[in-house]
């Protein structure tokens, strides 16, 4: 006969939720636990430090206090969606959010949230990491790529473009001396003459256009507006796609320097994938304002992607995302095959 199973102790029951506690109080990942109105009924010390409340301040509260806006007035209909539909926005995925600290300083996180039941009663673990000092390095990184990229368009603009720009004066030049010439010099020459003159220019115009994309010169003299008007506006001059330009967001002197360029090279390349992926005749980009903030949506009327990627990183999407989280964003791609796709960024302003 199987041995008789033993009972826990009291003293067993009490190690265990001893050893528990210590693993709360000692773990360096902030974890919260709030129910399923959104009140918070855990607060590890690690989140004290992090959020920057005592666990007193916060136990009873809705987790909302420690989201900024706008999605800390949307979050309990977020749970409350989940709860009647089963649909997770958050819930069982690993992603990256803004925290927001008692003193009302905001700073990137990565959340994971788990789901429990225990004696009939549900409740949402979250285990929150401080991803700070990531990002600090990955905004280096970006703004070293940037400069890079800048540098190269100043060194094709400044050096290769003036080399061409030379030759295609040489080139005119030669076609008058040819002119000039007898008869059956001009006809031997003049056809080889024209061929270099027009090699030259359309040279010259390649070059001008990959440097004006590595680094636009509009944004650094008159803004976002202005170089993203341009960006459109070169389209059709390059690929025969009708690209238009609409903005209804006022005064952008005030962004700052860094947000002007990631929301730039997010239309950039969506524009991009419109043409070369989608396939797509017209392309519209605007940028107007909205409750939440400044709003640039970029909307193709090509094939649209599939739902089922087949490389799901690109490093074009993945770039893409990562420049709208840069400045505290998410980007939202809806698409439909046949019927085009819309990319769309919303950013804070102040």
């Amino acid at each position: 006969m199987p041995a008789p199973r033993k009972k826990k102790t009291k003293a067993s029951t009490h190690d265990a939720e001893t050893s528990l506690q210590t693993i709360l109080d000692t773990v360096v990942d902030g974890i919260i636990v709030i129910n399923e109105r959104g009140l918070i009924e855990l607060f590890n010390p690690a989140a004290e430090k992090l959020f920057g409340y005592s666990r007193a301040e916060v136990l009873g509260k809705p987790v909302a206090i420690l989201i900024p806006e706008p999605i800390a007035s949307r979050h309990q209909s977020y749970v409350e969606r989940y709860l009647e539909t089963g649909e997770a926005n958050i819930i069982g995925i690993g992603r990256e959010v803004q925290g927001q600290r008692k003193d009302g300083s905001v700073f990137p996180i990565e959340l994971a949230v788990s789901e429990t039941f225990s004696n009939g009663k549900r409740t949402f673990t979250g285990l929150v990491h401080d991803i700070t000092e990531r990002k600090r390095l990955e905004h280096a990184i970006v703004d070293a790529s940037e400069m890079e990229r800048k540098q190269i368009g100043q060194d094709l603009h400044d050096t290769v473009s003036q080399h061409l720009a030379g030759l295609t004066m040489l080139t005119t030049v030669l076609q008058q001396k040819i002119e000039q010439a007898d008869e059956d010099a001009r006809s031997r020459l003049t056809p080889d003459a024209n061929r270099i003159a027009e090699l030259a220019a359309t040279a010259l115009r390649q070059v001008k256009d990959i440097s004006h994309g590595l680094y636009p010169v509009e944004l650094e003299r008159n803004g976002l507006g202005v170089a993203l008007q341009q960006l459109t506006a070169q389209q059709d001059a390059l690929f025969g796609v009708r690209c238009v330009y609409e903005c209804a967001a006022g005064d952008l002197t005030g962004m700052e320097r860094s947000t002007a360029v990631h929301l730039y090279r997010i239309a950039q390349e969506a524009i991009s994938n419109a043409i070369k992926h989608a396939e797509a005749n017209e392309i519209s980009v605007t940028l107007q304002r909205g409750p939440s903030g400044l709003v640039l949506t970029i909307r193709d009327d090509g094939k649209g992607m599939p739902k089922r990627l087949k490389n799901p990183a690109g490093l074009g999407l993945a770039i893409m995302n990562y420049r709208a989280s840069m400045v505290g964003s998410e980007l939202d791609i809806s698409s439909r095959r046949g019927r085009g796709t819309v990319v769309r960024c919303v950013v804070t302003m102040n």
